[in-house]
């Protein structure tokens, strides 16, 4: 077995955690560095030996992923670039679940092209609990790495199902955010991994470049919102904002024949009236939903459909087309040039 040196990048999160001796979990990645390791070290993996893998860490944020912000992607962003990702077998990068999808998604984006693969591992409970999924999707992402998984972004998460852990692998621009009363995480086309020796075989990221290294720091610049009954858009400020990514009801809806201020189209005249105009997209949003009368409105008023990307990699994309200086329609075209897979079937 050729020996394996992969990039262990610690972000925080709860697979960080620890009790800071007053009932609270608090982030801390030196001691999440050494824990880890040590736990994966006295496991049942083939590559649990010094022999067959080696690890070097790096430690660019220290944040319960809830506190991921935009400037804090920036630190991520720019740490990665200063890496040699090529000299690597492989990446793992350990994030919290609150924000694991936002920042896979941002990540298939910046990533696109990666000379080796790149896998974030979340846990549901801090990894010196025993019953904590972390330590068996950390083992995993070491497995799939050492297995020869294809240069790309994933994220390899365990769910609970019938009372046991069922582990799969997510693209990392196809993944979901864990929904409402749940831990598990979900995307279109996951697939089922082995806890025993994890193998998959995934697709190869194609590009030329990586556009990590030639974005310009990312700004607070998108605004999402999401539809709600009694939603007043007269409460919206416009300062600084680049684009709006405005979420459908489940049928591609949203609300548009209701009195100004409820109405997302008084919204979209704001939008419109700006100088440059501010970009306006719906999603998710079939550019054919013109059958209903309140989307319609909304389509023929200028807004921009979005339909093959989820709403993490909507969100993420644009902020990334954002720092590149696209507005208008530069910026929908932009959405709408595949990167790194990341449309949807």
């Amino acid at each position: 077995m050729e020996k394996k040196n992969i990039l262990l990048v610690l972000t925080g999160g709860t697979i960080c955690s620890f009790d800071n001796g007053c009932g609270e979990q608090t982030s801390d990645v030196k001691r999440a560095e050494a824990l880890i390791v040590k736990n994966f070290r006295e496991g049942s993996s083939p590559y649990a030996s010094d022999s067959a893998v080696s690890f070097d860490t790096k430690r660019p944020l220290d944040v319960l992923s809830e506190n991921m912000t935009v400037e804090h992607w920036n630190t991520l962003k720019n740490a990665l670039a200063s890496y040699s990702l090529a000299s690597y077998d492989g990446v793992i990068i350990l994030h919290g679940t609150d924000t694991l999808a936002y920042t896979a998604s941002l990540l298939s984006i910046l990533l696109a092209g990666t000379p080796v693969p790149v896998i974030l591992v979340s846990a549901d409970l801090p990894i010196y609990n025993e019953k904590s999924n972390g330590n068996k999707n950390f083992k995993a992402a070491v497995e799939l790495i050492g297995n020869g998984i294809l240069p790309n972004v994933y994220a390899v998460y365990a769910n609970r199902e019938a009372g046991s852990l069922a582990l799969y692998i997510h693209y990392g621009s196809h993944l979901l955010q864990c929904a409402n009363h749940s831990s598990d995480f979900y995307s279109l086309d996951m697939a089922p991994v082995s806890p025993e020796n994890a193998a998959f075989l995934g697709k190869r990221s194609e590009c030329e470049r990586m556009p990590l290294y030639e974005c310009p720091d990312l700004s607070s610049c998108v605004l999402r919102i999401a539809p709600y009954v009694g939603l007043d858009y007269g409460r919206i400020l416009l300062d600084g904002v680049s684009a709006i990514l405005h979420g459908t009801y489940h049928s591609s809806t949203l609300a548009t024949d209701s009195p100004s201020s409820a109405s997302a189209t008084s919204l979209l005249e704001r939008c419109n009236a700006q100088n440059p105009p501010i970009a306006f997209f719906i999603e998710p949003c079939d550019k054919n939903a013109y059958s209903y009368e309140t989307t319609g409105k909304a389509l023929r008023g200028g807004a921009r459909p979005i339909n093959r990307l989820t709403s993490e990699c909507a969100y993420a994309k644009l902020l990334v087309g954002c720092a590149f200086g696209y507005v208008g329609d530069a910026l929908e075209n932009y959405l709408n040039t595949e990167i790194n897979g990341e449309f949807l079937n």
